[in-house]
């Protein structure tokens, strides 16, 4: 199996302070950023790391929160074939595959939890 890291994504409180941290404190490079202010896109290499902003992630539940939102990998599309086969058969699939972009352009996505219930994408790109 050919698996990389696509990318990682973050909830912030507030995209102006975190941008700036990213850009810079870590010298990142911010490749986009939506006008709504809900999401900045920093390249890393040939991964991404994504930041979406919502007042709800300072809410203290289980489902809304600061910290990690997902983890994205990108696998070649036999091996993301077959995951996504077994994460179907055994009922893990929390998000049917959708096509967004990601680290190398549009990709097809599929959302699921790990066992400890945190959230993993797995991405292929087609062409």
């Amino acid at each position: 199996m050919n698996i990389t890291f696509d990318h990682v994504s973050l909830r912030v409180t507030d995209l102006d302070r975190s941008v700036a941290f990213y850009r810079d404190e870590f010298g990142l490079e911010l490749v986009s950023r939506r006008d709504n202010g809900s999401q900045a896109v920093f390249r890393i290499g040939e991964s991404l790391l994504v930041l979406f902003c919502s007042s709800e992630y300072e809410a203290v539940s289980d489902d809304a929160r600061s910290g990690a939102d997902h983890v994205a990998f990108c696998l070649d599309p036999q091996s993301y074939d077959a995951l996504f086969q077994r994460l179907k058969q055994n009922g893990r699939i929390t998000r049917e595959p959708t096509r967004n972009s990601g680290a190398h352009g549009q990709g097809l996505a599929i959302y699921f939890a790990d066992p400890d219930g945190n959230p993993l994408e797995i991405k292929k790109y087609e062409g």
